[in-house]
């Protein structure tokens, strides 16, 4: 037979079909109960156990993809290619194909089936698959929800502009991830992280949050932490940031894995602790309890791939938290220090084997009795950053009135109270310098403690008090020589989330006015010598203390002046912007210019 004669044949066969013909187009089932959606995390959805029955992660994601071809032929292997890659091969022996592997990239995919023999290979439609990883990967980037009174600003990299992000912050406030002014921050604390243990401060506050944590700690050894509130954490669903049903990681956490997408370089950091959660911490003078932690955090970042790190509040060592029988003196500082010291070491064995930087960074207490406990220049060389909670230097709890958040001692106080050297109302002797800021940042520093890792705490809310007459003020034009009759009141509408404290944004709405010069009988003052502002109402003896623009770009000239690290606030859901800007135009940080 010549060469034109084979050429007739096998055009005849071709075109008959009968011969070389392309394996019928597979047709991804994308209607399966996975909805193409697998995941190295396994997260309990429907219900609340302990959290290591919640919560289990993996190094690969099992992958299951359905492929059907009705019709002509098969082919006898298949390829799966996930943007344009071979993740896959396998065998064809039926109308309808399952391909099973594991995939250990997270990720967002175009992924196509090829179907072949001989002849070649037919190729189904893209879809999308994901592949979910607690680093976000498989997330696009956060769309944002910001109050327009947020600017935006030229920022120095290298200075710290932070914020507490609280779990809770997203029910009555109803402040949710996608509100940050993230373009404004360079670091989020998520506040808090538990330790499962002793825990009797958050018992004895009463409500949920006890028997929550309690299940959470089911199965998990003492000093291990965990996650408080799964439904915020990752269980609820935010229609906003595109959360389904069958997403395989929801809540706060699937919402700042999607905000680290859309800011890379944002420091996302859980505070470990807290007021009502540093129990455990002072059974940490022995060192099998602080290993025990120190491994869990590990495994805590290891899962939960967003975060950048650590941080502890604890609430304090030496004594003088929500706990007074808890503290001690003599052993809790190297207790603090050797912990600092172990999770530097974890660390830095976490960054040999990701490639990633992780910080270090604590929150303390400035006040003379909770600094004199702990060796800050020793603890400090294993830190990244000091985080000095400059703020609740007096509030409602008793009717001492005074500037909760002042840089500098304020005029109402008595000769010698400043620098401790002078005798109290009842005759005593101060034990110790007045809580002032500066006074606690000169203490950290006459310690040694680096400025370039101290970072200055700035209020987003106010104390405050009822019954601050008139007649009980020593100098009719201070309020802050008078005395307080019980906590502030009010309601969540104007600010007022428990007695005796106020968001900003109920003070800026309430008291202070659009003009800052008090409105609803409040009259507005300065304490410039304190560097710290109140409202007062002389006919219902309500006084409020509190950080406004004025003090906040005060304290950015003090952070500049003594060569600190930068400034961070508590908390983020509490201010209306004007906080946040404050803080960049303080620090020297100008606006952007937008065309």
């Amino acid at each position: 037979m010549n060469r034109m004669t084979l050429y007739a044949v096998y055009l005849s066969l071709v075109i008959s079909g009968t011969a070389l013909a392309l394996p019928t187009v597979p047709r991804v089932d994308i209607y399966g109960s996975n909805n193409l959606q697998f995941s190295k995390i396994q997260l309990l959805m429907e219900s609340t156990s302990g959290y290591h029955q919640m919560v289990k992660y993996f190094n690969s994601a099992d992958v299951m993809i359905k492929f059907n071809q009705w019709s002509g032929s098969t082919g006898d292997h298949y390829k799966v290619y996930f943007d344009g890659l071979v993740v896959a091969t396998g065998t064809i022996s039926g109308r309808q194909t399952t391909a099973s592997f594991q995939y250990s990239k997270g990720g967002l995919y175009q992924m196509v089936v090829e179907a072949c023999d001989a002849s070649g290979c037919s190729s189904s439609e893209p879809v999308e698959l994901v592949v979910a990883d607690t680093d976000g990967s498989h997330l696009k980037p956060l769309a944002m929800n910001i109050d327009p009174n947020n600017k935006r600003y030229n920022s120095d990299p290298n200075t710290v502009v932070g914020t507490y992000f609280v779990e809770w912050g997203i029910y009555g406030r109803d402040y949710t991830v996608d509100n940050l002014p993230v373009d404004n921050l360079t670091h989020i604390l998520y506040g808090f992280i538990p330790i499962c243990g002793p825990n009797e401060s958050l018992k004895s506050v009463g409500g949920n949050s006890y028997n929550a944590l309690m299940t959470a700690c089911r199965g998990v050894p003492d000093y291990e932490v965990v996650i408080h509130d799964p439904w915020a954490a990752f269980q609820k669903p935010f229609p906003q940031a595109g959360h389904r049903y069958s997403s395989p990681i929801k809540g706060n956490y699937a919402m700042l894995m999607a905000l680290k997408k859309r800011n890379p370089e944002l420091k996302i950091i859980p505070s470990i602790g807290g007021w009502t959660l540093s129990d455990p911490f002072f059974d940490f003078t022995t060192k099998s309890n602080r290993d025990t932690f120190v491994d869990s955090v590990k495994r805590f970042l290891s899962t939960w791939k967003f975060y950048d790190g650590v941080d502890i509040d604890w609430e304090f060592p030496g004594g003088g938290g929500a706990a007074p029988n808890l503290g001690d003196p003599v052993n809790d500082g190297p207790a603090y220090v050797a912990l600092m010291r172990e999770l530097r070491v974890m660390l830095d064995e976490l960054e040999a084997s990701t490639g990633r930087t992780y910080e270090l960074t604590s929150a303390i207490g400035v006040g003379y009795d909770k600094i004199e406990d702990v060796n800050y220049k020793d603890a400090a060389q294993y830190m990244d950053y000091i985080f000095a909670m400059t703020y609740d230097f007096y509030g409602a709890w008793n009717n001492v009135v005074g500037h909760q958040t002042a840089i500098y001692c304020g005029k109402f106080m008595r000769l010698g109270q400043c620098d401790g050297t002078g005798i109290d109302e009842n005759g005593e002797p101060y034990q110790g310098p007045a809580y002032t800021s500066d006074n606690g940042i000169q203490l950290l520093l006459e310690q040694g403690a680096p400025p370039s890792k101290l970072v200055l705490g700035v209020a987003m809310y106010g104390r405050g008090w009822e019954g601050v007459i008139p007649d009980s003020l020593s100098n009719p034009s201070d309020p802050m020589t008078g005395v307080g009759d019980g906590k502030l009141k009010g309601s969540p509408m104007q600010g007022v989330w428990e007695s005796g404290v106020i968001d900003y944004k109920g003070v800026k709405a309430y008291m202070l006015g659009p003009n800052h010069q008090g409105i609803n009988g409040f009259e507005y003052g300065y304490d410039a010598q304190a560097q710290a502002p109140w409202v007062w109402n002389r006919e219902s003896g309500a006084l409020v203390t509190f950080d406004d623009a004025r003090s906040v770009k005060a304290k950015g000239d003090y952070v500049r002046r003594l060569g600190l690290a930068g400034l961070f606030s508590w908390e983020i859901d509490a201010d209306n912007g004007d906080i946040l800007n404050a803080m960049h135009e303080g620090l020297g940080n100008s606006p952007e210019v937008v065309n």
